[in-house]
């Protein structure tokens, strides 16, 4: 499987233009909200080194599976490259930080401080960003969906739209072979439901429509997923619909796997494009 899965990535790196090349930067910072040194990835699109343009940036939260340095496996900057090259999507910068098994949470680590507050900030100091919210997306696979959707409701005013690839968004609960039941973020002792109910997206629900901030959203998943995810995909866009959200849907033949997500980014990533400010560049010339 793996085998084969280079094997399309490299045929697809033939395929695209040599004249459109993007180029991933390993980074560290040091971050005061984890008490540590913070590695992330960055995707900067072809042609950012010789243009004075500013891009819009996409974070995105891998999951439990999904290590930030995966780039052979999911070939982001092969299809991102591609689609540039066909002249079908922006130049967007992309931000791929290491969140380890944090589920995005202040537990043991204030990841989601630091995710909230202090990667954007370090982003928008060391490169040309599009300012505001309207330059800003972010989107996550699996646990990194759970972390994205949280991180977009609790601050609706930072994110132009949110894209979700298998999210890990169970309710009322996760199965019995979800990875939820096995981290100490849900509990100490052991998986406590009340903990992740308090967590999970429903109970954000009134703050969020409180806030009265529109927020387009993508959600994505693979038909057999092993964890049941469709149908809890299925039941996030109808709950974004009846509270008068646009919301976009789509379940493709796979499971929980890298071939799924692979078929899912672009479009997840050309939605989020989309909604991110008129204004964004195209050529980054």
């Amino acid at each position: 499987m793996i085998a084969r899965a280079k094997l399309l990535v490299l045929l697809l790196a033939f395929a695209v233009s040599p004249l459109v090349a993007g180029e991933m930067r390993e980074q560290s910072m040091e971050s005061a909200a984890l008490g540590r040194t913070w590695s992330y990835s960055v995707y900067l699109p072809d042609g950012y080194d010789g243009s004075t343009a500013r891009y819009p940036v996409i974070y995105l939260l891998p999951g439990l599976s999904v290590r930030r340095g995966d780039w052979l496996e999911l070939a982001l900057p092969t299809l991102v490259d591609a689609q540039i090259a066909a002249g079908t999507m922006k130049r967007p910068i992309v931000v791929v930080p290491e969140i380890g098994a944090s589920w995005g949470i202040d537990g043991r680590e204030r990841m989601q401080t630091a995710l909230a507050e202090e990667l954007p900030a370090e982003i928008e100091r060391l490169f040309r960003t599009m300012p505001g919210r309207g330059g800003r997306a972010i989107a996550g696979i699996s646990a990194g969906g759970f972390a994205a959707l949280r991180l977009a409701m609790l601050h609706p005013d930072r994110y132009a739209a949110v894209a979700l690839l298998s999210p890990a968004i169970y309710v009322p609960e996760p199965p019995a072979n979800s990875g939820a039941r096995r981290s100490a973020v849900f509990g100490a002792h052991g998986f406590d439901p009340a903990i992740w109910q308090a967590l999970n997206y429903p109970a954000l629900l009134p703050g969020f429509r409180a806030a009265g901030v529109s927020l387009p959203l993508y959600v994505g998943s693979g038909t057999a997923d092993a964890l049941g995810i469709a149908a809890h995909a299925i039941r996030l866009d109808a709950v974004w619909r009846e509270i008068g959200m646009t919301a976009q849907l789509r379940l493709i033949d796979g499971g929980h796997t890298y071939a799924v997500w692979r078929a899912l980014l672009v479009d997840a990533l050309g939605f989020l494009l989309h909604c991110t400010d008129p204004d964004a560049v195209r050529t980054g010339r």
